[in-house]
Parts: C-alpha cells; structure tokens; sequence
C-alpha cells in the first residue's frame, strides 16, 4: 500500500466527480458526498461494508460525509453524486 500524505489527503493525486450510479472503480481512498446519497454497493478494506446497503442499516450519507479507507468500487443509487480521491 503507498504512503499516505498531505499531498494525496488533500487531492493531490486527483479525484473522480462521480453522479450516476455506477459501479465506480479506481482505487480511492475517500468519498466525499456532494449529496445526500445511498451506497448501494462499496467494495474495499471496510469491514462490514455490505451492512451499509442491507436490511435496516440502509443510510443515506449526508452532503458533505466523508468516508475513509481503500476502495476499488463504489456504487451509488441513481440521485447519489460524490467526489472519489485517487489514492
């Protein structure tokens, strides 16, 4: 895994503006949501992932939620939008 940083913690190796539903793949280390949004499906190093879209877990990240950690996929429902930073 590469160093983490300030220079890839405050976008330096770039990012993805992501408003469809997706799957989005990449290798990211944070969302940042720019709305409120559902994660229908999150593949990465979180475990437990699969309680955020499933049964009565289902949440809506608020605008402006940040998630952290290594992911290579992320699917949204189709009003979710968010900013995926490369890693």
């Amino acid at each position: 895994m590469g160093q983490v940083n300030v220079y890839n913690l405050s976008g330096g190796n770039g990012s993805t503006y992501a408003n469809a539903a997706g799957p989005h793949t990449g290798d990211f280390y944070a969302i940042q949501f720019v709305a409120d949004t559902v994660v229908e499906a999150l593949v990465g190093n979180m475990d437990n992932s699969g309680d955020l879209d499933s049964g009565e877990d289902n949440i809506t990240f608020a605008k402006g939620d940040v998630i952290y950690g290594r992911y290579s996929s992320v699917t949204f429902d189709a009003s979710g939008k968010a900013i995926l930073y490369i890693n």
